[in-house]
Protein backbone atom coordinates (compact mmCIF):
# COMPACT_ATOMS: atom_id res chain seq x y z
CA UNK A 1 0.00 0.00 0.00
CA UNK A 2 0.70 3.49 -0.58
CA UNK A 3 2.00 5.06 2.73
CA UNK A 4 1.99 8.82 4.30
CA UNK A 5 5.85 8.92 3.28
CA UNK A 6 5.40 8.03 -0.34
CA UNK A 7 2.90 11.29 -0.07
CA UNK A 8 5.24 13.47 1.58
CA UNK A 9 7.75 12.93 -0.95
CA UNK A 10 5.26 13.22 -3.71
CA UNK A 11 4.16 16.79 -2.61
CA UNK A 12 7.95 17.69 -1.53
CA UNK A 13 8.97 17.19 -5.46
CA UNK A 14 6.03 19.32 -6.41
CA UNK A 15 6.69 22.11 -4.58
CA UNK A 16 10.68 21.77 -5.21
CA UNK A 17 9.85 22.24 -9.11
CA UNK A 18 7.48 24.89 -8.90
CA UNK A 19 10.65 26.40 -6.66
CA UNK A 20 12.76 26.05 -9.40
CA UNK A 21 10.48 26.82 -12.03
CA UNK A 22 9.99 30.73 -10.22
CA UNK A 23 13.57 31.42 -9.43
CA UNK A 24 14.67 30.35 -13.34
CA UNK A 25 11.85 32.00 -14.74
CA UNK A 26 12.14 35.02 -12.93
CA UNK A 27 15.84 34.53 -13.21
CA UNK A 28 18.23 33.86 -16.24
CA UNK A 29 15.57 32.69 -17.96
CA UNK A 30 13.37 35.98 -17.74
CA UNK A 31 14.68 38.09 -20.60
CA UNK A 32 14.96 35.44 -23.57
CA UNK A 33 11.34 34.29 -22.55
CA UNK A 34 10.31 38.22 -22.32
CA UNK A 35 12.24 38.77 -25.54
CA UNK A 36 10.89 36.20 -27.55
CA UNK A 37 6.79 36.92 -26.64
CA UNK A 38 7.62 40.61 -27.14
CA UNK A 39 8.83 39.56 -30.36
CA UNK A 40 6.28 37.80 -31.84
CA UNK A 41 3.72 41.06 -30.26
CA UNK A 42 5.86 43.11 -32.18
CA UNK A 43 5.83 40.43 -35.79
CA UNK A 44 1.68 40.24 -34.79
CA UNK A 45 0.59 43.85 -34.86
CA UNK A 46 3.03 44.59 -37.99
CA UNK A 47 1.04 41.78 -39.85
CA UNK A 48 -2.14 43.34 -38.63
CA UNK A 49 -1.44 46.98 -39.54
CA UNK A 50 -0.17 45.46 -42.72
CA UNK A 51 -3.56 43.96 -43.52
CA UNK A 52 -5.37 46.56 -42.79
CA UNK A 53 -3.56 49.22 -44.79
CA UNK A 54 -3.91 46.61 -47.87
CA UNK A 55 -7.36 46.21 -46.64
CA UNK A 56 -7.96 50.02 -46.93
CA UNK A 57 -6.41 50.59 -49.80
CA UNK A 58 -8.61 48.25 -51.47
CA UNK A 59 -12.04 49.57 -50.09
CA UNK A 60 -10.24 53.21 -51.85
CA UNK A 61 -9.65 51.67 -54.82
CA UNK A 62 -13.54 49.75 -54.71
CA UNK A 63 -14.69 53.30 -54.04
CA UNK A 64 -13.29 54.94 -56.69
CA UNK A 65 -13.92 52.67 -59.50
CA UNK A 66 -17.73 52.67 -58.32
CA UNK A 67 -17.53 56.37 -58.58
CA UNK A 68 -16.22 56.08 -62.15
CA UNK A 69 -18.66 53.52 -63.21
CA UNK A 70 -21.63 56.38 -61.60
CA UNK A 71 -19.63 58.93 -63.71
CA UNK A 72 -19.86 56.50 -66.70
CA UNK A 73 -23.20 55.29 -66.57
CA UNK A 74 -24.84 57.64 -68.66
CA UNK A 75 -22.66 56.68 -71.19
CA UNK A 76 -22.61 53.23 -70.72
CA UNK A 77 -26.48 52.68 -71.15
CA UNK A 78 -27.29 55.50 -73.56
CA UNK A 79 -31.10 56.18 -74.04
CA UNK A 80 -31.63 51.87 -73.92
CA UNK A 81 -34.81 52.43 -72.30
CA UNK A 82 -36.09 55.65 -73.76
CA UNK A 83 -39.77 56.10 -73.03
CA UNK A 84 -39.58 52.78 -71.43
CA UNK A 85 -42.23 51.88 -68.39
CA UNK A 86 -39.96 49.73 -66.04
CA UNK A 87 -41.19 47.67 -62.55
CA UNK A 88 -39.10 47.14 -60.19
CA UNK A 89 -40.11 44.24 -57.74
CA UNK A 90 -38.24 44.19 -54.63
CA UNK A 91 -37.33 41.13 -52.86
CA UNK A 92 -38.97 41.23 -48.72
CA UNK A 93 -35.51 42.47 -47.43
CA UNK A 94 -33.65 44.02 -50.45
CA UNK A 95 -31.15 47.08 -50.05
CA UNK A 96 -33.54 50.26 -50.19
CA UNK A 97 -29.85 51.81 -51.49
CA UNK A 98 -29.52 49.00 -54.22
CA UNK A 99 -33.36 49.24 -55.12
CA UNK A 100 -32.95 52.98 -55.69
CA UNK A 101 -29.63 53.08 -57.73
CA UNK A 102 -31.20 50.55 -60.22
CA UNK A 103 -34.00 53.08 -60.07
CA UNK A 104 -31.88 55.73 -61.17
CA UNK A 105 -29.97 53.78 -63.95
CA UNK A 106 -33.08 52.74 -65.11
CA UNK A 107 -34.36 57.25 -65.34
CA UNK A 108 -30.80 57.66 -66.86
CA UNK A 109 -31.51 55.38 -69.82
CA UNK A 110 -34.43 57.12 -70.34
CA UNK A 111 -37.14 55.00 -68.83
CA UNK A 112 -39.70 55.48 -66.44
CA UNK A 113 -40.54 53.59 -63.09
CA UNK A 114 -44.07 53.08 -63.84
CA UNK A 115 -44.13 50.27 -60.45
CA UNK A 116 -42.10 50.03 -57.57
CA UNK A 117 -43.60 47.12 -55.43
CA UNK A 118 -41.81 44.88 -52.76
CA UNK A 119 -42.63 41.49 -51.65
CA UNK A 120 -43.72 39.68 -48.50
CA UNK A 121 -43.05 36.79 -46.91
CA UNK A 122 -46.37 35.50 -47.68
CA UNK A 123 -47.05 36.92 -51.36
CA UNK A 124 -47.10 33.48 -53.32
CA UNK A 125 -48.17 31.57 -49.99
CA UNK A 126 -51.04 29.39 -49.85
CA UNK A 127 -50.77 29.82 -45.93
CA UNK A 128 -53.93 31.32 -44.74
CA UNK A 129 -55.10 32.03 -48.41
CA UNK A 130 -58.90 31.10 -48.18
CA UNK A 131 -60.39 34.37 -48.23
CA UNK A 132 -57.67 35.85 -50.29
CA UNK A 133 -58.19 32.92 -53.12
CA UNK A 134 -61.97 33.79 -52.86
CA UNK A 135 -61.44 37.72 -53.48
CA UNK A 136 -59.13 36.83 -56.57
CA UNK A 137 -61.63 34.20 -58.19
CA UNK A 138 -64.34 36.31 -58.00
CA UNK A 139 -62.67 38.84 -59.81
CA UNK A 140 -61.31 36.59 -62.54
CA UNK A 141 -63.31 33.21 -62.09
CA UNK A 142 -60.75 31.68 -65.17
CA UNK A 143 -58.15 31.00 -62.61
CA UNK A 144 -56.26 27.80 -62.48
CA UNK A 145 -58.34 25.44 -60.58
CA UNK A 146 -54.84 24.78 -58.46
CA UNK A 147 -54.84 27.40 -56.09
CA UNK A 148 -50.76 28.10 -55.96
CA UNK A 149 -51.05 28.29 -59.81
CA UNK A 150 -54.12 30.61 -59.35
CA UNK A 151 -52.25 33.02 -57.14
CA UNK A 152 -49.41 33.02 -59.70
CA UNK A 153 -51.45 33.61 -62.58
CA UNK A 154 -53.35 36.42 -60.71
CA UNK A 155 -50.00 37.94 -59.65
CA UNK A 156 -49.07 37.84 -63.46
CA UNK A 157 -51.97 39.42 -64.70
CA UNK A 158 -52.30 41.86 -62.32
CA UNK A 159 -48.52 43.24 -63.22
CA UNK A 160 -48.76 42.78 -66.91
CA UNK A 161 -52.20 43.35 -67.89
CA UNK A 162 -52.08 39.84 -69.68
CA UNK A 163 -52.74 36.67 -69.25
CA UNK A 164 -51.85 34.20 -71.79
CA UNK A 165 -52.46 31.47 -69.19
CA UNK A 166 -56.08 31.36 -70.16
CA UNK A 167 -57.20 29.89 -73.18
CA UNK A 168 -57.96 32.96 -75.86
CA UNK A 169 -61.54 34.06 -75.94
CA UNK A 170 -63.86 35.93 -73.72
CA UNK A 171 -62.29 34.76 -69.97
CA UNK A 172 -59.05 35.84 -71.41
CA UNK A 173 -59.84 39.50 -72.67
CA UNK A 174 -62.34 39.72 -68.83
CA UNK A 175 -58.74 38.23 -66.83
CA UNK A 176 -57.23 41.35 -68.70
CA UNK A 177 -59.52 43.96 -67.65
CA UNK A 178 -59.46 43.09 -64.35
CA UNK A 179 -55.36 43.86 -63.60
CA UNK A 180 -55.65 47.01 -61.28
CA UNK A 181 -58.51 45.29 -59.28
CA UNK A 182 -55.94 42.19 -59.23
CA UNK A 183 -53.01 44.21 -58.40
CA UNK A 184 -55.20 46.33 -55.56
CA UNK A 185 -56.47 42.96 -53.73
CA UNK A 186 -52.66 41.95 -53.14
CA UNK A 187 -51.99 45.16 -51.72
CA UNK A 188 -55.41 45.19 -49.81
CA UNK A 189 -54.58 42.09 -48.14
CA UNK A 190 -51.00 42.82 -47.16
CA UNK A 191 -49.46 40.81 -50.18
CA UNK A 192 -47.61 43.59 -52.06
CA UNK A 193 -46.32 46.93 -50.38
CA UNK A 194 -46.16 49.51 -52.79
CA UNK A 195 -46.08 53.96 -52.90
CA UNK A 196 -46.95 54.08 -56.38
CA UNK A 197 -50.36 53.56 -58.66
CA UNK A 198 -51.28 50.43 -60.26
CA UNK A 199 -49.57 50.42 -64.12
CA UNK A 200 -48.93 47.65 -66.36
CA UNK A 201 -45.93 47.43 -67.69
CA UNK A 202 -43.93 44.88 -69.92
CA UNK A 203 -40.20 45.33 -68.33
CA UNK A 204 -39.63 44.08 -64.81
CA UNK A 205 -36.10 44.40 -62.26
CA UNK A 206 -36.67 41.92 -59.73
CA UNK A 207 -33.93 42.83 -56.64
CA UNK A 208 -32.90 40.39 -54.77
CA UNK A 209 -30.35 40.12 -51.56
CA UNK A 210 -28.58 37.04 -50.13
CA UNK A 211 -31.43 37.01 -47.21
CA UNK A 212 -34.27 36.83 -49.04
CA UNK A 213 -36.59 33.98 -48.53
CA UNK A 214 -37.38 34.16 -52.13
CA UNK A 215 -34.66 31.55 -52.38
CA UNK A 216 -35.19 29.35 -49.28
CA UNK A 217 -36.45 26.23 -49.42
CA UNK A 218 -39.87 25.92 -47.07
CA UNK A 219 -41.54 23.07 -45.82
CA UNK A 220 -45.62 23.38 -47.08
CA UNK A 221 -47.83 24.31 -44.13
CA UNK A 222 -50.25 21.95 -42.20
CA UNK A 223 -52.81 23.93 -43.38
CA UNK A 224 -52.17 23.38 -46.77
CA UNK A 225 -50.69 20.12 -48.07
CA UNK A 226 -50.27 21.02 -51.47
CA UNK A 227 -48.39 24.18 -51.13
CA UNK A 228 -44.35 24.21 -52.30
CA UNK A 229 -41.75 25.10 -51.14
CA UNK A 230 -41.02 29.80 -51.39
CA UNK A 231 -38.03 28.39 -53.63
CA UNK A 232 -39.99 26.86 -56.60
CA UNK A 233 -43.35 29.03 -56.11
CA UNK A 234 -41.03 32.14 -57.19
CA UNK A 235 -39.14 30.47 -59.85
CA UNK A 236 -42.70 29.37 -61.23
CA UNK A 237 -43.77 33.15 -60.99
CA UNK A 238 -40.70 34.14 -62.67
CA UNK A 239 -41.08 31.90 -65.62
CA UNK A 240 -44.63 33.02 -65.66
CA UNK A 241 -43.86 36.30 -65.68
CA UNK A 242 -41.54 35.81 -68.40
CA UNK A 243 -44.20 34.75 -70.18
CA UNK A 244 -46.32 37.76 -70.22
CA UNK A 245 -43.65 40.13 -70.10
CA UNK A 246 -40.78 41.08 -72.75
CA UNK A 247 -37.87 41.46 -70.62
CA UNK A 248 -37.75 40.14 -66.95
CA UNK A 249 -34.16 40.60 -64.90
CA UNK A 250 -33.28 39.53 -61.52
CA UNK A 251 -30.46 41.09 -60.05
CA UNK A 252 -28.70 40.75 -56.90
CA UNK A 253 -25.18 41.45 -55.04
CA UNK A 254 -22.30 38.36 -55.47
CA UNK A 255 -23.84 36.56 -52.15
CA UNK A 256 -26.98 36.25 -54.39
CA UNK A 257 -24.81 34.87 -56.80
CA UNK A 258 -23.81 32.51 -54.84
CA UNK A 259 -26.78 31.13 -52.37
CA UNK A 260 -29.94 33.24 -53.52
CA UNK A 261 -32.05 34.18 -56.51
CA UNK A 262 -29.96 34.75 -58.79
CA UNK A 263 -28.27 31.50 -57.91
CA UNK A 264 -31.43 29.24 -58.00
CA UNK A 265 -32.42 30.60 -61.82
CA UNK A 266 -29.20 30.50 -63.12
CA UNK A 267 -29.07 26.50 -61.39
CA UNK A 268 -32.66 26.20 -62.76
CA UNK A 269 -32.24 27.44 -66.15
CA UNK A 270 -34.67 30.18 -65.94
CA UNK A 271 -36.38 31.88 -68.49
CA UNK A 272 -35.23 35.34 -67.06
CA UNK A 273 -31.97 36.98 -67.70
CA UNK A 274 -29.75 37.57 -64.33
CA UNK A 275 -26.90 40.29 -63.17
CA UNK A 276 -24.99 40.14 -60.19
CA UNK A 277 -22.54 42.68 -59.24
CA UNK A 278 -25.34 44.98 -57.20
CA UNK A 279 -24.11 46.77 -54.67
CA UNK A 280 -20.80 48.25 -57.06
CA UNK A 281 -21.15 50.57 -59.06
CA UNK A 282 -21.39 48.15 -62.42
CA UNK A 283 -24.30 46.33 -60.86
CA UNK A 284 -26.80 48.52 -61.79
CA UNK A 285 -25.77 49.27 -65.37
CA UNK A 286 -25.33 45.26 -66.17
CA UNK A 287 -29.03 44.84 -65.10
CA UNK A 288 -30.52 48.13 -67.31
CA UNK A 289 -28.43 46.64 -70.20
CA UNK A 290 -29.84 43.35 -69.29
CA UNK A 291 -33.46 44.62 -69.28
CA UNK A 292 -33.00 46.78 -72.69
CA UNK A 293 -31.48 43.38 -74.10
CA UNK A 294 -34.25 41.14 -72.99
CA UNK A 295 -36.85 43.55 -74.92
CA UNK A 296 -34.31 43.03 -77.93
CA UNK A 297 -34.69 39.46 -77.53
CA UNK A 298 -31.17 38.52 -76.01
CA UNK A 299 -31.94 37.23 -72.61
CA UNK A 300 -28.69 35.60 -70.79
CA UNK A 301 -26.74 35.90 -67.24
CA UNK A 302 -24.45 38.72 -66.55
CA UNK A 303 -22.28 39.96 -64.17
CA UNK A 304 -19.03 39.09 -62.27
CA UNK A 305 -19.38 35.74 -60.68
CA UNK A 306 -17.96 32.14 -62.41
CA UNK A 307 -21.48 31.02 -63.96
CA UNK A 308 -22.29 34.18 -65.78
CA UNK A 309 -22.07 33.72 -69.71
CA UNK A 310 -20.63 37.72 -70.02
CA UNK A 311 -19.87 41.02 -68.56
CA UNK A 312 -22.72 42.85 -69.95
CA UNK A 313 -24.91 42.67 -73.58
CA UNK A 314 -23.64 45.05 -76.08
CA UNK A 315 -26.43 47.76 -76.62
CA UNK A 316 -28.89 46.98 -79.15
Amino acid sequence: MIDFRYHLVSLVSVFLALAVGIVLGAGPLKEPIGESLQSQVDSLRTDRDGLRADLDAAKGNIDKQNDFITSAAPELIGKTLKDKDVSIISAPQADPEQVEEVSNRVKEAGGSIAGDVSFVANTLSLDKSADFLKTVRDLVPSLPEDDSTAIKSALVIALTGKASMLAEGKDRDQAEKKSSALFDAFVDAGRLRTDTDHKKTQLFIVVDDENSNLADETKPSPEATDDKATRTLVTDFINALTSDAKSVVVAGDARSAQNGLVDVLRTEKSRASTADGLGLGAGSVIAVRALAAGEAGKHGHFGFADDAEEIMPGKE
